[in-house]
């Protein structure tokens, strides 16, 4: 094993078992910052519900391991290297599998889902695909501190070039192939359990070690079951492109090919279109991507990239580390961008030329122009800082985004006071930045969760009045919907109508909550609620109970 001390690379050769072996030495000390964050996402405010939910999760953990054999023997491998339970480890693994379906056991779990993008371009000064790739999941502070690069020829497999983190041992998330191959794995929400299911990380690693074309990989997932839905975004030499779903048993595939002067872009629509949304995802999810998806096209245009503009891996990261800061928007007509608060990675791929540029450094994943730029990475892999031109962001907006996310990792560790010191910073860095409102937004909400006190629910009930026409759509019926429920705490009554609010589902909750006893009320509402800042919404639980 070696180690390039620019960028951490490590390089494992040989048998799959010693290398994860080794591997887990190497992380040692380092991995239980990542598990630690990652279990501590089940947590909620109610002890009953996190004991349930223990029992659950060992209810999945169990056949997930013991069903797999070759996935357990991997697993205790590294293990064994990390001096740590099979257990804590599978935890770690496989908290992105269950943050898909756990509200089908547990009403109330806060969905935390991987908002992710990919884009594909055809690069005519390199003559190569390059596959862009940003990650998104609320591990700030842990992924981001012990990220590192891992060049693998494991068994009989291709050399393998991947991103990930300490605490994380399979080349899945974020790689490449010598072969030619690129994969990004986004994550779909569904309401799919399979506990025969093989573990996703598992059949990624199984699909880099043996497909080297779109048709041998559709083959291969095509035999595939998986525990829950997944999306598999690949590209291949000559351009090729996959965009497929795992989810269970089924499987659903679109093909696709880069051209010069053409950007592709993916972010978590579902693959099967006849699915209905409604039923699948949490509320918002929808107008989250279709925001992304607009603003991508916006983007553009405000960097002053023109419709038949020659991409170049360069452009593309700078495009992705990149977030359009709106100044002159109203807050209402504001639009989520592709780089989300919880990006935690912005990497291109180029296999053809063995290179990869990415942006390291702590999350959210600003171009601050410089990237680390990878070399030789099926050889002698070697990393070097390069320096050009591009539009940065803001220094307060970065400041801004940063504790905006940095609130929501203290409410996902139960840290609540350290979630208003940093949602206040946020606002305060914003400024008059339509950002700003979105957080005071969320600011109200931490209130409403936090406060008992009749004088300080009036005055949330004024602050939450103040925001009235001043949020985008879905934020307005969630605005409108505390409106509705701080009048009945105070008054008895609501003077909202069901007709102002505009969402389908938000107004199923309205009608839910109307026959609500006041007594409990506020209690019942305020417990399990989950703001989910990165991707704009807020779970009620307590009315996915009744539904």
């Amino acid at each position: 094993m070696t180690k390039n001390t620019d960028f951490p690379i490590h390089c494992l050769i040989g048998d799959t078992l010693e290398n994860f072996y080794q591997l887990g030495l190497q992380d040692k000390g380092r991995h239980s910052l990542l598990l630690n964050h990652a279990t501590g996402l089940f947590r909620t405010r109610w002890t009953g519900l996190n004991k349930g939910m223990q029992q659950v999760l060992k209810a999945i953990l169990t056949p997930a391991i013991e069903l797999h054999p070759r996935f357990k023997k991997r697993l205790e491998a590294y293990s064994e290297g990390l001096g740590a339970r099979p257990s804590e480890v599978a935890m770690g693994l496989l908290v992105p599998e269950m943050m898909s379906f756990m509200e089908k056991w547990i009403p109330g779990v806060p969905h935390t889902l991987l908002g992710c993008s990919s884009y594909f371009i055809w690069d005519e000064s390199r003559d190569a695909l390059v596959h862009g790739r940003t990650l998104d999941f609320p591990f700030h502070g842990s992924f981001d501190l012990h990220e590192r690069g891992l060049q693998t020829t494991l068994d009989d497999g291709p050399v393998t070039f991947s991103f990930s983190s300490a605490g994380f041992p399979y080349p899945s998330i974020t790689a490449m192939t010598k072969e030619g191959v690129t994969l990004s794995l986004h994550q779909k929400f569904g309401k799919t359990f399979n506990y025969q299911g093989t573990p996703i990380f598992d059949i990624a690693f199984e699909l880099l070690q043996n497909c080297g074309s779109r048709e041998e990989t559709i083959r291969f997932l095509k035999k595939q079951t998986s525990i829950t839905s997944w999306a598999f975004y690949m590209g291949f030499s000559g351009g090729q492109v996959l965009s497929s779903e795992i989810d269970g048993d089924k499987f659903d595939y679109s093909v696709h090919q880069a051209v010069p002067e053409k950007c592709l872009y993916f972010c978590n629509v579902r693959e099967n279109k006849n699915l209905i949304s409604h039923d699948i995802l949490p509320y918002g999810f929808q107008a989250f991507n279709e925001m992304r998806i607009k603003m991508r096209e916006k983007k553009m245009r405000s960097l002053g990239f023109k419709k038949n503009t020659a991409w170049t891996a360069e452009k593309l990261i700078r495009f992705m580390g990149f977030a359009d800061e709106q100044e002159n928007t109203h807050s209402r007509d504001w639009l989520a961008d592709p780089m989300t608060p919880s990006t935690l990675q912005n990497i291109c791929l180029i296999p053809d030329k063995e290179e990869a540029l990415l942006i390291s450094g702590l999350a959210p994943k600003f171009f601050k122009g410089e990237v680390l730029k990878i070399t030789d990475a099926f050889g002698t892999p070697k990393s070097s800082l390069q320096k050009f031109k591009g539009k940065t962001n803001t220094n307060n907006y970065q400041l801004g985004l940063y504790h905006y996310m940095q609130a929501q990792v203290a409410q996902d560790k139960g840290e609540y006071h350290e979630s208003y010191h940093n949602i206040q910073m946020a606002i305060e860095y914003f400024g008059d930045n339509p950002y700003a409102t979105i957080a005071r937004f969320f600011f109200n909400v931490f209130q409403y969760m936090h406060e008992t006190h009749r004088k300080s629910l009036s005055q949330l009930l004024t602050d939450f009045k103040s925001l009235e026409e001043c949020l985008p759509p879905y934020l307005q019926d969630h605005n409108t919907l505390f409106i509705a429920r701080l009048e009945k705490i105070l008054k008895g009554n609501t003077t909202v109508g069901i007709e102002e609010i505009k969402h389908t589902a938000l107004q199923r909750i309205y009608d839910f909550e109307k026959k609500m006893p006041r007594l409990l009320f506020h209690s019942l509402t305020r417990e399990l609620m989950a703001p989910r800042l990165e991707l704009l919404d807020v779970i009620y639980p307590h009315v996915k109970a009744g539904e």
